[in-house]
This record gives C-alpha cells, structure tokens and sequence, in this order.
C-alpha cells in the first residue's frame, strides 16, 4: 500500500456500518472531524473497511475531502485484528494528526490496539474536541469519576487517537463538491489472524443510541408482568417520535427480565434521546452516567428522596402503576 504523503493535516474518520448500512454516528464523527480540519486548515478523510463497497463512495465523498475504501474479502465481517492492521497500513502512508472513531463495542476492541501498534496516544468516550491555539494540541474533554466531572486531556503527540460518543455532535450536512474516492487493497499475512468466529450466539440486539425517545425500567419494576405494563406507553409515545425503545438498568438485566442491549450506564449503553423516562428507577451513578445526554429526562419513583430526581427535569413522585396509565390516558387526549 503506498499512497504519496502530502502533509500531517489530516483528520481521518472511521466510518461505521450496521451490515450494508452506514449508522448515524458516522455522521457525527465527520461533523467533529470538519470542525478540526477548520481549525487547523486540513483533509477531512473518511475510511470505510469491507468488500465490495463501492455504492457507499458516492454518499461519503458528498461529506468527505478524501474517501479511502479498504477493500478487501477478509474484511467482509468485522474481526479486530484484520481491521486495526488495515488501518495501520493507511496510518503509516497518510501519517494523518488524528483518528476518530465511534465509542463502539468494536472499536473498543480496535482503539487501543491499534494505538499500540503505532505508539500513539488514545482517549476514549470523549464529547468534546478542540485544538488548542498556539499549540496545534488536540484537547479532548470526557466524563470522568463516574460523570461527576468533566476532565479536559491534551494530547501532544501526532497521530492521536479518538473515540467520541455518541449523540455528542450534531450530524454533518453535505456539500455541494465531492470528495476523492480512493480505493486500497490491504495486505495481510495469514498469520495475522488470531481470532475467529466459531458461533454467533443469538440475542435480541437493539441500538438504544438511536431512539428518539427511551422509556427505561428499574428494580422497581421487578417483572415482566410489570414490564408488560410499560408497552402502552411506548406505543403511545410511538406517535410523537420516529422510534421510542424500551431500555432498562442493570438489576433486571442481571435478572434476566431485559437482554443486555437494552441495558443503560457505565457498564451499558450511554445514551442520548429527545426523551428519557426513568421508571423505578433510583439513579444510581453508574445509571445517570449513561443519560447525561438526554434532552429531557423524566423520573417516576415511589421514593421522594430517589437520587434519580436530583438529575431530572420533571419527576412525578408515585406507583407506576398509577402513574404510567394516568400518563398515557392524559397522552391519548392529546392527540
């Protein structure tokens, strides 16, 4: 793979695909890479990996300067060896000033071994990036200690590495020109290949991060008798936003009443939605961290001095059962 170096001005973003679909993040991630080349003057590059991916091309060079497709049969389905070697061979011919990635399962696996290879430094989860004046430094802020604070990090040596989380961009429009499409074919040697999928273990996979509006359950639940009752007010809901999910804390996932992609916090998904319903739901750290980025949230709970309310923009304080068919009697009016 050689490709001429021109400059160390470039922002290269990783595309992210849902099989043959690019995901909304992409998106933002190419609004935060816009926003660095701005400043500092340079390439904005998107990277997408795969096989045969060439109706993509047209749609990514509307948002991108250069548009790099590593093509390649082995790279049909994700495998984080594969991937973090592919990007190192671009890496190493475009020597770009920083990578961003979407916060990801996947890229959580690729980031840091990818940043290894190269020798460069990575901060994850980050929801803001500037480069600083004077310097040319990449600042990155994060929630840190749970989202008690927001801690700011400097990252002074090219390239860098990014993940960016969700919701925390709003998404890129396109222009009026578009970008160069240029395709690589990766090298890869056989023994490369460490990991391999044996088994797909199947379960209800859901993308909390893309609801419009999330209605989330707690311990105070406690049943699928009492989540049941919670259908009525996501089906409601379902009339005054695009996609509304049912999403949950970690006690019912480790009761096994919800799968773990519907789980919310620390150890789950963060999420960022229009309209987050917290419902028996105590708000514990590890649960509020995941839905700092709600618009609005709103908590019902019996307990008065539930943590959840210290955090939410309107709190109705009551048994669910009462509240949440009063709540859809009042929505059904509404309408």
């Amino acid at each position: 793979m050689e490709i001429r170096k021109q400059d160390n001005g470039r922002i290269l973003v990783l595309v992210e695909r849902e099989g043959q679909e690019i995901v909304p993040i992409t998106f933002e991630l190419l609004q935060a890479g816009k926003q660095l080349t701005d400043q500092i003057g340079g390439i904005l590059c998107s990277i997408e990996l795969g096989n045969g991916m060439d109706h993509h091309s047209k749609e990514i060079s509307q948002y991108a300067d250069e548009v790099y497709f590593l093509d390649h049969p082995l790279l049909a389905n994700f495998n984080p060896e594969l991937y973090t070697s592919a990007l190192n061979q671009l890496c190493q011919s475009l020597n770009p000033t920083a990578i961003l990635m979407g916060h990801t399962l996947n890229n959580q696996n690729v980031a840091p071994k990818l940043a290894y290879k190269i020798g460069m430094e990575v901060i994850t989860d980050c929801i803001q990036l500037t480069i600083e004046a004077g310097t040319g430094h990449l600042l990155c802020s994060k929630p840190v200690y749970g989202a008690k604070f927001i801690a700011t990090f400097k990252l002074e040596k090219k390239p860098c590495l990014v993940t960016l989380r969700s919701k925390a961009w709003e998404p890129i429009t396109p222009r009026t020109t578009e970008g160069k499409v240029i395709h690589i074919t990766p090298v890869f040697e056989e023994a490369s290949v460490k990991v391999e999928c044996t088994k797909k273990i199947r379960e209800e996979s859901i993308s909390l991060s893309k609801a419009d509006a999330i209605v989330s359950a707690g311990r105070g639940v406690k049943d699928t008798e009492g989540l049941s009752r919670l259908r009525g007010l996501i089906n409601i809901l379902g009339t005054y936003f695009n996609r509304v999910e049912l999403g949950a804390s970690r006690p019912l996932v480790d009761a096994h009443l919800v799968p773990s992609s519907r789980q919310v916090g620390l150890t789950g998904e963060k999420v960022a939605p229009e309209l987050y319903i917290a419902i028996g739901i105590s708000g514990s750290l590890q649960h509020v961290t995941g839905i700092l980025g709600a618009k609005k949230i709103v908590a019902i709970n019996s307990n008065p001095k539930a943590h959840i309310f210290q955090v939410a923009d309107y709190g109705i304080i009551g048994n669910y059962e009462e509240v949440v068919p009063a709540l859809i009697k009042k929505l059904e009016e509404l309408q």
